[in-house]
């Protein structure tokens, strides 16, 4: 039972009573709601009443200009009547300075204004709901903080009867040990979803990992301000059975590879060659997605690829060896490759990982193949060939600033002299 709405410019309040919470004295409690933009805050005001004295939702006005909500003459029914009004008023305030000062409208500090309370600052939902929309986080990693944000909703409501807390909350003492207690609910507790379905325990793993999310949240809102130190600094480390196993390939495995004739399978032959491109680059399947003639550097007698990782935005440059640039010749004029502007033709990584398991199959390797071994083999047999770690990380497009500012001053004839290691391997 709603009342009628005050709306503006996108904003509306209104009041209702939640017949669900009705109490042995025939007492419901006075609901506030707060929408804005399709998003929505509903909170209990202090007001409990009979249901047959509240108003429809048809405005009626006092003399002073206050909306009547529940009817009565009695001097607490006024005092109900002019908290309410008091209330929409502290909001349309708050949100008019909020708007005239270009903040961004938040519902929990219009809420807190409400309510007259201090304002909290913002939740561990609209803290780990900000980390979704910060640039640069591909179409997965995205998918997997949703997931983790679904899975804390359930552990708020099962463990703490929460829908959501402050970040302010994780201070206090009823929240220590946060994080330690997600990971023994994730592991141990099975669990219904919110449409039903069942949840059932997770691996060490994936619960560290989704820890991990809410950390990075928090460690935002730190940098921001908006809390002064991360509560959840638990260490938790991977179980050894849980770790998942390193898969890469050996030089004789490789050379199969290369060698096995796919010239009537066009697919799985276009799949090899993608994957044999990485193994002798060390770039990922993201950055051969969209590696593209300016890419290729012409320096001295060699031509380098030098081109900024898609995952990290850190530069990674490695001299084209001969068996890279076989490729490259192979598809130079393709006509995928013509008309997208790129160096090799490849297809979703889903279906490249299939294609992958299929040319193990075929070779006889008994190896979980993915693209990411590609990448993983070029390092390894880098490095087993006596290339330098720290050249290695140059090569790679190592994550880390720090490290990586310290290896560019490498010149490019160190490099090419590492890489001239590695391309030994295939000569005889």
């Amino acid at each position: 039972m709603v009342t009628k709405h005050t709306i503006i410019m996108g904003l509306s309040i209104g009041f209702l009573l939640r017949k669900d919470k009705t109490n042995k004295k025939g007492e419901t409690p006075v609901f506030c709601r707060i929408s804005y933009h399709g998003k929505r805050v509903d909170f209990q005001t202090e007001i409990k009443i009979p249901m047959d004295r509240w108003l429809p939702p048809v405005v009626k006005l006092e003399k002073n200009g206050d909306q009547v909500f529940i009817k009565g003459t009695s001097e607490v029914i006024k005092s109900m009547n002019r908290l309410l009004n008091k209330m929409r008023g502290r909001i349309l305030n708050a949100y008019t300075d909020l708007v005239n000062e270009g903040e961004e409208i938040r519902l929990q500090k219009l809420k807190a204004v409400a309510k007259g309370e201090e304002e909290k600052g913002i939740t561990l939902m609209e803290a780990l709901d900000r980390l979704t929309h910060r640039g640069g986080l591909r179409y997965h990693t995205k998918r997997k903080i949703k997931i983790s944000i679904q899975n804390l909703k359930l552990f708020l409501r099962d463990e703490y009867n929460k829908e959501d807390i402050y970040l302010t909350d994780l201070l206090k003492e009823s929240y220590k040990g946060f994080d330690i207690r997600y990971v023994d609910w994730c592991t141990t507790k099975t669990t219904i979803r919110f449409d039903g379905s069942t949840r059932l325990p997770k691996k060490h793993q994936t619960a560290i990992k989704e820890v991990r999310h809410f950390r990075q949240a928090v460690n935002i809102a730190m940098q921001l301000g908006e809390i002064k130190t991360n509560p959840l600094i638990a260490k938790f480390k991977i179980p050894k059975d849980e770790r998942p196993k390193r898969v890469i390939l050996t030089l004789d495995e490789l050379k199969q590879i290369m060698e096995v004739d796919l010239s009537d399978k066009r697919g799985m032959d276009r799949i090899r060659d993608c994957f044999v491109f990485q193994c002798f680059t060390g770039l990922a399947f993201s950055d051969i997605v969209d590696l593209k003639p300016e890419h290729l550097i012409e320096q001295g007698e060699r031509t380098w690829i030098i081109k900024e990782r898609v995952k990290s935005s850190t530069v990674a440059k490695m001299p084209l060896l001969p068996q890279a640039k076989f490729v490259l010749d192979k598809y130079k004029d393709d006509p995928v490759c013509l008309s997208k502007g790129v160096l090799i033709p490849v297809i979703t990584s889903g279906n490249y990982n299939t294609y992958l398991r299929m040319i193990a199959e075929c070779v006889g390797i008994d190896k979980h193949l993915t693209s990411h071994v590609g990448r993983r083999t070029f390092a390894t047999l880098v490095y087993n060939a006596g290339t330098d770690r720290s050249k290695l990380k140059e090569m790679t497009g190592h994550t880390n600033e720090a490290i990586t500012e310290i290896y560019a001053s490498l010149a490019n004839e160190t490099i090419a002299k590492e890489m001239d290691k590695f391309e030994g391997l295939f000569t005889d």
